[in-house]
């Protein structure tokens, strides 16, 4: 039997293709859960205006998000939080350059980590108050941000639009 598929169906297709099926699979399976319609005239017709609609929808979203991401390029983000004080260099580090003074520089500081951590809902919040609307599953922050400075965060609006938001995290008075 010929079938329409109106969702995913692992193994066998994407939503608007027309599949060959055993009819008992299409009979038992795919039509009673509305997974796929008969392959009928008048559903071939319709299945033509829906993808055209998806297409569309699809191609308005990805614009969207591309204007999104453009605007996004352009914000920066300070959030103030509470932190440890800087930290001198460890033992390890110490003994390290003791071994060998010409070759390393002096020792750096290691950057003042914070008490808390900024996450990607922080993140949500922050543009949400900047008038941006991003969801917090769009902002790809691996692990949570830990340290004083500035951060470069992943942001992901559509399946083909990505960007990069520039997050400054900074010391509370």
């Amino acid at each position: 039997m010929k079938v329409i598929l109106m969702q995913k169906v692992e193994r066998l297709g994407e939503p608007g293709q027309q599949v060959e099926v055993a009819d008992g699979y299409a009979r038992n399976f795919l039509l009673p859960k509305q997974l796929a319609v008969p392959a009928t005239a008048g559903h071939v017709r319709s299945l033509v205006q829906l993808t055209a609609q998806s297409k569309n929808r699809e191609e308005r979203a990805k614009r969207e998000a591309s204007a999104l991401a453009e605007r996004l390029a352009a914000v920066q983000i300070s959030l103030k939080r509470r932190a440890s004080e800087e930290e001198a260099p460890g033992p390890a580090d110490a003994a390290a350059s003791a071994a060998s003074p010409e070759e390393s520089p002096a020792p750096a500081a290691r950057p003042a980590r914070l008490f808390g951590s900024v996450t990607a809902q922080d993140l949500s919040d922050a543009l949400a108050a900047q008038g941006l609307a991003v969801d917090k599953k769009q902002i790809l922050l691996a692990e949570p941000i830990k340290t004083l400075g500035v951060h470069r965060v992943p942001v992901r609006l559509h399946a083909e639009v990505a960007t990069e938001l520039t997050v400054t995290v900074e010391r509370e008075a």
